[in-house]
């Protein structure tokens, strides 16, 4: 099945979930948290798999298998090896499982764009993974900041203060984008299909609307993860749980509309 942009934008967030899970210390968190972080990820390499074409359907599947050893690994108690399984995972995932599917699609790395722009676009998609993915690791360490797993509530708290500091430059690069003559039709937009870029009909749309629909998900993620990050300092665990939620979701709602509009 192939159901872009919902693979880049899953197997953006889940690498990067990975790596923020990757930096945190084995030797004063419990195993187990890492054991079902490491299992959530292969769960997550599995749907990214299904719905990737079926010529790159291999790829996540092989970083699944990668988080499952680690998961193992993990479970036996046996944490260096689970990170090191970890870190194969990640560095393949946001590498060569982002960029395969990139690669696999024009309209995501438009040839006729000048490098910078280039550069431009390919940071705005992993910014916006990265978000997802910050959010979701920032919930697990605030849900576990007050069980027996020895996640400090000021863990918790640096990441969810890393968060609302990387929002604030995926809107930078998100305002870049739309606004630079990054795109040839910067006020048109596909709508009968993304994969379809032979004969594909385009809609006129105003550059303000642009602007305005991509723009108001971006603020509405802004305030979201600013009131998460005030919940976090005055320690008031369950709010921020539930603002960190809500962040991901926003984040992930926001990123499939920006995907779709701009490739």
């Amino acid at each position: 099945m192939d159901s872009y942009p919902v693979d880049l934008i899953l197997a953006t967030a889940t690498a990067w979930s990975t790596i923020f899970l990757g930096f945190l210390p084995t030797k004063t968190i419990r195993t187990s948290l890492f054991a079902g972080e490491t299992l959530k990820a292969t769960i997550a390499w599995i749907l990214v798999a299904m719905s990737t074409p079926p010529a790159i359907m291999h790829y996540p599947l092989f970083f699944a298998i990668i988080c499952a050893g680690s998961w193992w690994k993990f479970r036996a108690t046996n944490a260096l090896s689970g990170k090191m399984w970890l870190s194969i995972a990640s560095g393949l995932g946001i590498s060569i499982g982002v960029m395969l599917i990139i690669a696999l699609r024009e309209e995501t790395h438009p040839q006729h764009l000048s490098q910078i722009a280039q550069a431009i676009h390919l940071a705005s998609v992993y910014l916006g993974g990265g978000i997802i993915g910050l959010a979701y690791s920032s919930y697990v360490l605030m849900q576990n900041s007050a069980a027996d797993s020895g996640v400090t509530q000021s863990l918790a708290q640096r990441y969810v203060g890393l968060l609302f500091i990387l929002v604030l430059i995926r809107a930078v690069v998100l305002g870049v984008e739309l606004l630079a003559p990054v795109y040839p039709f910067n006020s048109e937009v596909q709508v009968n299909g993304i994969l379809n870029h032979h004969g594909a009909t385009y809609v006129h749309v105003s550059d303000l609307t642009l602007v305005s629909l991509t723009a108001i998900p971006m603020a509405v993620v802004i305030a979201f993860a600013f009131l998460a990050w005030r919940a976090s300092r005055v320690s008031a665990r369950t709010r921020t749980c539930t603002l960190l939620i809500a962040t991901c979701l926003i984040a992930f709602a926001s990123e499939m509309l920006i995907r779709f509009l701009l490739g």
